[in-house]
C-alpha cells in the first residue's frame, strides 16, 4: 500500500512538472507586443492596425501597468510600440519656458514612457514610435523640439488643421535608409495631426523621412546598428488598412519581434 501511494505521488509530481513546463512553454510561444498607450476608437487601434498583417501576437497595453512593474512585464514583450497622444512636458528637454504653449501633458504617462523605453533599449526590444512615440525617443536620446510649429517655423495646417483635425500631406522619402527599403515610392502621402516636432536630432539617430517645410519626418538608427528602431511622426494605423507603406511599416516591426522572440528561444 505504501509502495502504491508514494508511486501516485511520484507520477503526480512528475505531471505537475510537466504541466508547469508545457505552461512556459506555451507561454514563451506566444509573441508579444507592448504599446505604451492603447487609442478607444474601433477601427483605429494600434492593435488592429498591426493584426491586419495576420501575425499572431498578444498586445500589453502598458498604460495599464505600475511602473515598478514595468521591468517583469517588458521581460515577456518581444518590441515595444510607442504611441500618439498628448504633448511631452518640455521640462524633459530643457524647455520648461515654454510649457504654456504647449498642450495638455500627461507626467504620468511620460514618465512611464521614458523608463519604457530606457529598459526596452537596454533589452535590445525592436522600437518602433508614432507621432508622441517619435517625439519621445529623440528626447530620450537627447534632442529637442519645436514647440508648436504653426508659431516657430510658420508651417501653418500642414500638419494639423486649425480646429485640430486630421489633414495629410506628402513626405519625401531619404534614399539610404530602412524606411526607403519599405516604401515603394520617394513620395508618400500621409496622415497626420501634431504641432510639435524635431528640433534638435537626437543623437545616434538618422532622419528618414522629411515634409516639405524641412521638418524630420522619420527617425531610425543610426547604422550599423542591430537594434530595430524606427520612429515617424505620421499616423500610419490612420491610413487605410491597403496603404502600401503603412502595412510595410507594420509588417517590419512584427518581423523584428519575431526575430528578436527567435533569439530568445
Amino acid at each position: 500500500m505504501k509502495h502504491k501511494l508514494h508511486v501516485l505521488s511520484l507520477l503526480a509530481f512528475t505531471l505537475l512538472i510537466w504541466l508547469s513546463v508545457s505552461g512556459q512553454a506555451n507561454q514563451t510561444a506566444e509573441l508579444v507586443i507592448g504599446i505604451s498607450k492603447e487609442r478607444a476608437i474601433e477601427g483605429k487601434r494600434y492593435d488592429e492596425w498591426l493584426a491586419h498583417q495576420h501575425i499572431a501576437f498578444r498586445a500589453i497595453d502598458l498604460s495599464t501597468v505600475h511602473i515598478d512593474a514595468l521591468p517583469d512585464t517588458l521581460a515577456i514583450v518581444h518590441a515595444l510600440l510607442l504611441t500618439g497622444g498628448a504633448d511631452i512636458y518640455p521640462g524633459w528637454y530643457d524647455q520648461i519656458a515654454d510649457t504654456a504653449r504647449c498642450g495638455v501633458f500627461d507626467r504620468w504617462r511620460d514618465t512611464l514612457e521614458f523608463e519604457a523605453f530606457r529598459i526596452a533599449t537596454y533589452n535590445g526590444l525592436p522600437i518602433m514610435g508614432i507621432c508622441r512615440g517619435l517625439q519621445l525617443i529623440n528626447i530620450a536620446m537627447g534632442g529637442t523640439l519645436y514647440i508648436d510649429l504653426p508659431e516657430d517655423t510658420g508651417s501653418g495646417n500642414l500638419h494639423r488643421k486649425q480646429n485640430k483635425g486630421w489633414t495629410t500631406h506628402e513626405v519625401s522619402i531619404a534614399g539610404q535608409s530602412t524606411l526607403a527599403r519599405l516604401a515603394k515610392s520617394t513620395l508618400q502621402l500621409v496622415a497626420s495631426n501634431h504641432h510639435q516636432g524635431i528640433k534638435t536630432l537626437g543623437n545616434g539617430l538618422i532622419p528618414s523621412a522629411f515634409s516639405s517645410d524641412k521638418l524630420i519626418e522619420a527617425i531610425e538608427n543610426y547604422p550599423p546598428h542591430n537594434q530595430f528602431l524606427m520612429a515617424v511622426q505620421w499616423h500610419p494605423e490612420w491610413m487605410e488598412y491597403d496603404d502600401q507603406l503603412s502595412g510595410a511599416l507594420a509588417r517590419a516591426f512584427l518581423e523584428a519581434a519575431l526575430q528578436f522572440k527567435a533569439g530568445q528561444d
